[in-house]
């Protein structure tokens, strides 16, 4: 089991830091890779590009990263960059097959006007 490049594991939740500014200890935290599939799993875990979650931010939360889209690209293009830092003579896209800089953007939303007597309901 390789050592996480990304986070210590210390208590603290990457997400709670990294989005909400929060610092505290947790009773329970979970690991993550942050680049999956079968093959980059064990390539995540051998350039120990994971991250240590609370349960909230690993499955059950609105910003849970196997439950949010935005939060799993976030995670991944986050796991890009250490990578390209801590190893720049390696090449991310050949290794892992993607380049999440620049790759599989969510497209842009774009403003409804709302109308009075309507009310959107926010996507999960």
């Amino acid at each position: 089991m390789s050592k996480s490049i990304m986070h210590q594991k210390d208590g603290t939740c990457y997400l709670c830091m990294m989005l909400k500014g929060d610092y505290d200890d947790h009773k329970i935290t979970e690991e993550h890779h942050a680049v999956f599939g079968i093959a980059n799993r064990n390539l995540a875990e051998h350039y120990g590009l994971k991250v240590y979650l609370c349960p909230e931010h690993h499955r059950t939360g609105k910003e849970a990263v196997h439950r949010n889209y935005k939060i799993t690209k976030y995670l991944q293009e986050k796991a890009q960059v250490v990578f390209e830092s801590k190893y720049p003579n390696e090449s991310f896209r050949e290794i892992f097959g993607k380049n999440f800089k620049l790759e599989d953007k969510p497209p842009e939303k774009k403003e409804i006007p709302k109308e009075p007597g309507f009310r959107f309901l926010e996507e999960e």
